[in-house]
């Protein structure tokens, strides 16, 4: 019989006392008292001990020894009963938050091929729809096969702009440890980020501007990926900003460290959305992001590389008022050598 009830655990142990009582009344006849009710004893004692060793003890030993597996290790030397219904529950708890993790990220696995997907589509589309009209008779007519096929070359730059936007997140979560740190100046940095893009703030009439209230214009970074970082903000704060409008970059003095500043008096972003903003793929105005030929990348590149210099991005905006960025670098650090 299976002790698996508290009823048949109970029925089992009246069983065991009245057969011991029987024995008891049968051996009392031929055995003094007192040493009768001591065997009597004895034997109760030595059936309670392996019935509940048996039937409770080694099977929960059996659970919390697998316990101890699935955490990495098979020690149960210190196997204490007390003990097992907490050890039971924080395995439980872990295993709890491992499977709302392992939902999150397949989640986010579905959400990113999506993503992907569908921004990959619409250059695909447009490329198929222009070749096929050149295809069609089109390549014969001046007045439409060069222009069909530099609106062609334009969605092959899109999807170019795509994978390479990829790799470089790719290669940010793979080799963190990778960053090639020297000092260099910031301002110089900067200032030559700004001169890269003075064309493109022309064309949206936003001014750019450069203020160093800094003590020093030396930092200890990843000189390469701090200049991605600067052409995607300011790149940003000109997509998003207002005719006649202003991005600032400004430095502030923070101890042995440099408070950096992005800030535009754009359009803005809502609330709901900044939780969000780093997201890859993730726009704010998709239509505005497409029609100028953003990836919905440059963010999520932009977080990558500040996490990989152990800092944090953040941001806050109002909506029509503007939008900072903010992170923090480490200043010049000094050759002990």
């Amino acid at each position: 019989m299976k002790l698996n009830t508290p009823i048949k655990f109970t029925l089992f142990l009246g069983l065991i006392l009245c057969l011991h009582i029987i024995l008891y009344l049968v051996i009392s006849n031929y055995l003094n008292i007192y040493i009768s009710a001591t065997l009597l004893f004895t034997l109760l004692m030595t059936s309670i001990f392996f019935t509940l060793k048996y039937q409770f003890y080694e099977k929960i030993k059996i659970i919390y020894k697998n316990i101890y597996k699935f955490k990495g290790t098979s020690n149960i030397n210190d196997f204490n009963l007390e003990n097992a219904d907490k050890e039971a529950e924080d395995w439980a708890n872990q295993k709890e938050e491992e499977l709302l993790i392992m939902q999150k990220n397949e989640n986010y696995r579905r959400e990113f091929i999506g993503n992907v997907s569908h921004e990959l589509k619409t250059p695909i589309f447009n490329i198929q729809g222009y070749v096929q009209t050149l295809i069609d008779g089109g390549i014969e007519d001046e007045k439409v096969n060069m222009k069909y096929l530099k609106r062609a070359n334009i969605s092959v730059d899109r999807m170019i702009n795509i994978v390479e936007d990829l790799e470089v997140i790719s290669r940010l979560e793979t080799d963190n440890n990778e960053l090639d740190f020297e000092n260099f100046n910031i301002i110089n940095q900067i200032e030559e980020v700004l001169d890269q893009l003075e064309l493109k703030s022309n064309k949206m009439n936003i001014s750019l501007k450069l203020t160093n209230e800094s003590s020093s214009e030396i930092v200890y970074a990843d000189k390469n990926k701090i200049q991605q970082v600067f052409m995607n903000l300011i790149s940003n704060s000109i997509k998003y900003g207002k005719d006649g409008g202003t991005t600032k970059v400004r430095l502030f003095d923070m101890s042995d460290k440099i408070l950096i500043e992005v800030a535009d008096d754009g359009i803005g972003i809502s609330e709901n959305a900044l939780s969000r903003l780093f997201e890859r793929f993730y726009r704010v105005d998709k239509n505005r992001s497409r029609e100028i030929g953003g990836t919905g990348l440059g963010l999520a590149i932009v977080k990558h590389i500040i996490e990989g210099h152990q800092q944090t991005i953040n941001v806050r905006s109002t909506v029509n008022v503007g939008s900072t960025f903010s992170f923090i670098l480490e200043k010049e650090k000094m050759n002990n050598n």
